[in-house]
């Protein structure tokens, strides 16, 4: 038993002392650490550098741009290039921009370079006569149909409301082709757009009679060739 205590008394106090050196090292490294992190910032601080102020507040700056630009030959040139107030505004006034066309739109679409399409074939005829009378009426319920005429892609009669009675338009004819198209603006309450068309020669001949149901901005194109 004296044995056995001994041992145990020798074995706690080599653990203490075991601590004790363990625990000084620690501290040891802590305090290296600490040391060299503040030896880090004390070298890498930012120093603010303070300049002189540059501009005199007290110096006056010259905007009188007038003594500088020749202004007088300026507005000339402006004067010579302004457009004529008779002109298109859509159009350039330059010799080489005579080629230049203005702006055409439908639908708020630029339609300049389009050319017109056809929905709907009212079929070819022929006419003896160089005039033609176009009668066209809403053959269904009237409901506030609305059209256009055009004859070889330009308008001859715009914003046609079509009744229960017929409207009547004459065409003066071109030797050869003649397109005529007749244009839906709307659908009316209903819908589609529904017309008759009878067109005669100067003669009173019944040369074509025909019905179309359209909708808004399609076209029903009728061909008459003149000789």
């Amino acid at each position: 038993m004296k044995i056995s205590l001994k041992i145990f008394i020798s074995l706690s106090l080599i653990y203490s002392a075991t601590n004790a050196v363990f625990s000084q090292t620690d501290t040891i490294k802590i305090k290296k650490i600490d040391s060299e992190i503040n030896a880090t910032k004390s070298t890498n601080q930012l120093k603010a550098v303070t300049k002189k102020n540059l501009i005199n507040p007290k110096t006056q700056l010259d905007l009188n741009i007038n003594k500088q630009l020749n202004t007088a030959a300026i507005n000339k040139k402006l004067n010579e290039t302004k457009p004529n107030s008779n002109s298109n505004f859509l159009l350039e006034n330059l010799p080489e921009d005579n080629d230049i066309i203005g702006k055409k739109y439908w639908n708020n679409k630029d339609v300049t370079h389009t050319k017109l399409k056809s929905n709907y074939s009212l079929g070819t005829v022929r006419s003896n006569t160089k005039t033609v009378k176009v009668e066209c009426r809403d053959y269904s319920y009237v409901d506030g149909d609305r059209i256009r005429i055009l004859v070889n892609e330009q308008v001859v009669s715009d914003n046609i409301g079509l009744k229960a009675n017929y409207y009547v338009y004459y065409i003066t004819l071109n030797k050869g082709y003649n397109r005529i198209d007749f244009q839906a603006l709307n659908q009316g309450l209903s819908g589609p757009n529904t017309a008759e068309l009878n067109l005669y020669d100067a003669n009173g001949n019944l040369i074509s009679s025909k019905e179309w149901a359209l909708g808004t901005g399609q076209n029903a194109t009728l061909g008459v060739l003149h000789y």
